[in-house]
Formats: structure tokens, C-alpha cells, sequence
């Protein structure tokens, strides 16, 4: 993933960002589904076939549940949900 505006790092740019994302999605009582969250994106550049990662610079998101959340996390998580879906129906499960 292409980070918004390269970050700089002791002199150096590093334009991706790795990710780890957790999601642990359920559904309520009144059949709604909520989730929780954990994502990590790590500043990550490639250079002569080299990743450097690096691990200091990290950006870290964690919610217990997607209420009051913002529009931007809202909307990543109903792309991942559709995104995830498709691959239910395509893989038949």
C-alpha cells in the first residue's frame, strides 16, 4: 500500500506501507454485526531488492468495536467486509 505522502525517516523515504490487520467481526442480539480491530502499518521501502521495514515509525489503530468510529475507518471495513464476501462466494464456503 503507497503511504498518502512518503515518510521521511533519519533521512530516508519510505513510501509503503506492510500491514498486519486483525478483524474480529460478530453479530449482535438484533442482528447487526460489529467488530473489532487491530491494524499495524509499518513504513516500508525497497531499494536495490532490498525491504527495509521499519518498525519504529509504525502506525497503530485498535478498536474493541466499531461504534462512534469515524467514516473513513467505517467505510474500510464495509470494503474489507464486501471484499471478504466475494471471496466466501467464490470459494463456495
Amino acid at each position: 500500500m503507497n503511504a498518502t505522502n512518503p515518510i521521511v525517516i533519519d533521512g530516508k523515504s519510505y513510501p509503503k506501507y506492510s500491514l498486519n490487520l486483525a478483524i474480529s467481526g460478530k453479530y449482535l442480539g438484533d442482528g447487526t454485526s460489529d467488530a473489532a480491530i487491530a491494524a499495524r502499518f509499518i513504513p516500508t521501502r525497497v531499494e536495490n531488492g532490498e525491504v527495509d521495514m521499519n518498525d519504529s515509525g509504525a502506525k497503530c489503530f485498535a478498536l474493541g468495536s466499531l461504534s462512534g468510529s469515524d467514516e473513513p475507518t467505517l467505510t474500510a471495513v464495509a470494503e474489507i467486509s464486501a471484499a471478504l464476501q466475494k471471496f466466501i462466494i467464490s470459494k463456495g464456503l
